[in-house]
């Protein structure tokens, strides 16, 4: 029993201190506390002021009212007798003015964003025409901005809405290709061209042009008239100058077909050939129009340039 007894004593000997870690530690862990209530107390603040704070409003577009501004604006006064707005270009010819193709685009980063052309021909029945290309978007600070640009071309009628396509371009781009028809010189052929524009750098960029369809009917046969061509063309091959060309049986087209798009380069645009010329149906071949991020314009080739 005294082996039990002994150790019971020494223990009671032995004095005892409360367990507490080193004094430099209860500073650290002091410090640590205080830190973490500080970030604390900031996330909160921030959360507060945020909350608090109020942000822009995302900008919505009324297509009718801005149209009507944006159209007064450009063109002048609203004629409702002639159901359009007379504009009195700068060539002095006054142009009769209607929106014939408009879209509304509800996903943009700040709000709404509005395309629409507008065209108008001479009310006093001259061969000139006019349209005119319009974006409208958010400027940033709760308010709207819009870029347009007017294209002049030589035609008895304006552009009307089937010649107006409104395409998709890349993930971020939307632009148009506009169908205009040169048919004021009754003793050339009949030529409609492809326009492509979309907006870019704060205006309305021409990306290309190619053509997209060529008419001319000979008061003679195919055949005599092709000799008649073929005889002017040997005589003015490498001179310049503004002569009558010899009509020939034409009646070609250049249809187009945009790419799927997948990014942000403006897709790839295949150009197809089709129809007669001389009255014999055209070789069928192809063209692949290719987007310029540097000039920011699609590359024709040559031999289309040529059709």
């Amino acid at each position: 029993m005294e082996d039990l007894k002994e150790p019971a004593a020494a223990a009671a000997a032995a004095p005892v201190h409360p367990a507490r870690p080193p004094r430099r530690w209860s500073r650290v862990v002091l410090y640590v506390l205080a830190a973490v209530g500080a970030l604390a107390l900031a996330f909160i603040a921030l959360a507060w002021y945020l909350g608090a704070k109020p942000g822009r409003d995302r900008v919505t577009i009324d297509e009718a009212a801005i149209i009507d501004n944006v159209m007064g604006e450009t063109y002048g006064k609203y004629s409702a007798a002639k159901k359009g707005w007379l504009y009195v270009g700068d060539d002095n010819v006054t142009y009769l003015m209607r929106v014939v193709q408009q879209a509304k685009i509800p996903d943009g980063a700040d709000g709404d964003e509005l395309y629409f052309v507008a065209s108008g021909n001479d009310v006093n029945g001259g061969t000139n025409a006019v349209y005119g290309a319009f974006y409208v978007h958010p400027d940033g600070k709760d308010g709207l901005a819009q870029e347009n640009t007017q294209i002049r071309y030589a035609s008895t009628a304006p552009v009307r809405p089937e010649q107006v396509h409104f395409e998709a371009l890349s993930d971020n781009l939307w632009g148009w290709v506009i169908k205009t028809r040169d048919d004021a010189d009754p003793g050339y052929a009949v030529t409609t061209t492809n326009t492509v524009l979309a907006p870019h750098e704060g205006q309305i960029a021409v990306l290309a042009e190619f053509v997209a369809a060529r008419d001319a009917t000979p008061a003679k046969s195919c055949e005599e008239a092709k000799a008649e061509w073929d005889a002017w063309d040997k005589e003015m091959s490498g001179e310049e100058g503004d002569f009558e060309i010899p009509l020939r049986c034409d009646k070609r087209r250049w249809t187009y077909r945009t790419a799927t798009v997948n990014g942000n380069i403006p897709v790839p645009i295949t150009v197809t050939a089709s129809g007669t010329l001389d009255g014999k149906p055209v070789e069928a071949r192809s063209w692949k129009l290719m987007f310029d991020p540097k000039s920011f314009t699609y590359a024709i080739p040559e031999d289309l340039k040529e059709q």
